[in-house]
């Protein structure tokens, strides 16, 4: 790709393929498709717009106002779930750009329902963060006559590894949502991520939240379903030498040649994304090969090992793709899939390809 140091091929086919591996888990519940943080990294207007399209997908969650208003004015017509926003402060925006926000406070449950704004509530079943707590269901009980409400939902905390406490989670929030069905005949109830649609809950269930599946990571590794990973990051080698036995190899000299060897400079370090703490221990691909890193990785490069690469300047380099998937670079780094796709930074250039569509 000529002039392009570093891009990431957003696949819109494998989208597709993944929404339709999750429909499968889903079952008769509509996905909410999770686009908040810029689609995790995807490109939350240009992702928020093919499954439209192309899946049908009529309700997309948002963690901010702000992140709701741009999939507004970029043309988005479906519902917008705004799930981590102080509403209270945003009253005018809610209005003016049609957004649904979810409330977990009494303050700002009044503020909406003086307005006459539809919302959703949360309720926390143990997640310790967001939502009104089981002591507060009373109350939200007496609070809520008269509010235009949508919806209700919680939020698991360790649907990955926990399946008893999923569960426990789940059998919670139906209490609280069989009473507000009673009420609100035809409200939304929604507690399902990616990773609990394997346990298949489905009573009084009618919608599951979708991020990380969509974009072709399994949460767990007995997941279910084939995905494809829907991002492909690559860069350009810019630089190709021998270098003599005990030459030192980017900052602190942390790595020393032990005998000639040839390296080569990849356009791509920690500020496009790549953790700086897989220095000496990641790798990428060149001409299918894999490369380990040498030495520590720069701001906006990083220096790999070429031998049985036959490489030249100009080659393309896989950051990560077929072969070291958001997973595994995640294990190598310690942290989560999430993590790595939302670090891609904005200087990585997105192409969306359109292979083929289902």
């Amino acid at each position: 790709m000529s002039g392009v140091l570093k891009w990431a091929e957003v696949h819109l086919d494998r989208l597709s393929f993944n929404y339709h591996q999750v429909k499968k888990l889903a079952g008769t519940k509509e996905i909410i498709a999770i686009v908040k943080a810029n689609a995790y990294g995807h490109g939350s207007k240009e992702i928020a717009r093919f499954l439209e399209e192309k899946a049908g997908i009529s309700i997309f969650g948002v963690a901010t106002v702000e992140e709701g208003i741009e999939l507004r004015e970029s043309g988005i017509k479906g519902e917008i779930l705004v799930m981590a926003s102080d509403s209270s402060d945003w009253v005018k925006e809610i209005k003016a750009f049609a957004l649904t926000p979810v409330v977990w406070n009494f303050e700002t449950l009044k503020v909406l329902k003086d307005a006459g704004i539809p919302f959703e509530v949360k309720v926390d079943t143990g997640m310790g963060r967001l939502g009104f707590l089981k002591s507060e269901w009373s109350k939200l009980l007496a609070e809520l006559p008269g509010a235009r409400l949508k919806g209700v939902m919680t939020h698991f905390c360790c649907a990955e590894d926990d399946p008893e406490f999923t569960r426990f989670q789940y059998e919670s929030f139906l209490e609280i949502a069989r009473t507000l069905r009673k009420v609100f005949k035809k409200i939304r109830v929604h507690c399902d991520n990616s990773a609990s649609l394997r346990f298949r809950f489905s009573k009084l269930l009618t919608h599951c939240r979708v991020g990380l599946a969509l974009y072709g990571s399994k949460p767990t590794a007995d997941y279910p379903v084939e995905l494809k990973q829907v991002m492909e990051v690559k860069a350009k080698l810019i630089s190709v030498k021998k270098l003599p036995a005990n030459f030192p190899v980017s900052y602190g000299a942390s790595y020393r040649t032990s005998e000639e060897e040839v390296v080569g400079v990849v356009a791509f370090g920690y500020a496009d994304g790549y953790p700086r703490n897989l220095s000496g221990k990641g790798y990428v691909f060149i001409n299918g090969k894999k490369a380990p890193l040498r030495g520590r990785v720069c701001m906006d490069m990083m220096v790999v090992s070429l031998e049985g690469c036959n490489a030249n300047v100009g080659n393309e380099v896989l950051i990560t793709g077929s072969g070291i998937g958001f997973e595994e670079l995640s294990k190598l780094a310690g942290t989560i899939p999430y993590e790595i796709m939302c670090r891609i930074s904005s200087r990585v250039k997105r192409i969306y390809v359109r292979e083929q569509e289902r």
